[in-house]
């Protein structure tokens, strides 16, 4: 009949309730999701190519996939390691330090923050054993940091390139008389 409202799934005339949505006309009974094929009730949906879909499947499979629990991201996506992942789970490997908007590390595709990867990754210096993150001396086979290479006989930093070795142990050129 002409005037007569028909639903999109079913092609047939809509008596009674009737949902308007994307426009187009559907008997309620049809307005389902086109993945899970339930009734979609409420305000609540999501579209894609014009088709209906609950909010649930549309997430798992078209919303981006969170590089740490796989989960889809429905809020602000962080872009990073070549992931996407939920804010709150761009964090620290080692200490859980979350790490969106600052600078941060990467190793084997794990992201830290500075202090735990130079101090996993960074080389150890031979005197104090603590990273060294700026110049690094190497000496006698070792690396150290400036301040710790030290003459053995005045505890004084070994600035001069040119020192003696006594005991596998470094003198500087005015201790040493060279």
């Amino acid at each position: 009949m002409p005037g007569e409202t028909t639903c999109v799934k079913c092609d047939q005339p809509i008596k009674g309730r009737i949902i308007a949505a994307l426009g187009k006309y559907w008997h309620p009974e049809h307005f389902i999701c086109q993945s899970c094929n339930l009734p979609i009730t409420g305000d609540k949906f999501n579209q894609k190519d014009g088709l209906p879909y609950c909010e649930e499947d549309y997430a798992k499979l078209y919303l981006k996939k969170c590089g740490a629990c796989g989960n889809p991201i429905k809020e602000k996506v962080i872009m990073a390691l070549g992931k996407e992942w939920h804010e709150e789970h761009f964090v620290c490997t080692i200490c859980g330090k979350k790490l969106a908007g600052m600078n941060f590390f990467e190793k084997d595709g794990a992201p830290y923050c500075q202090n735990d990867y130079n101090n996993k990754f960074a080389p150890k210096c031979n005197n104090c054993r603590k990273p060294i993150i700026d110049i690094a001396i190497l000496a006698l086979g070792e690396k150290w940091h400036q301040d710790c290479f030290k003459c053995s006989k005045c505890d004084k930093p070994i600035m001069d390139p040119t020192f003696e070795v006594v005991d596998e142990k470094p003198i500087c050129a005015t201790c040493s008389g060279i």
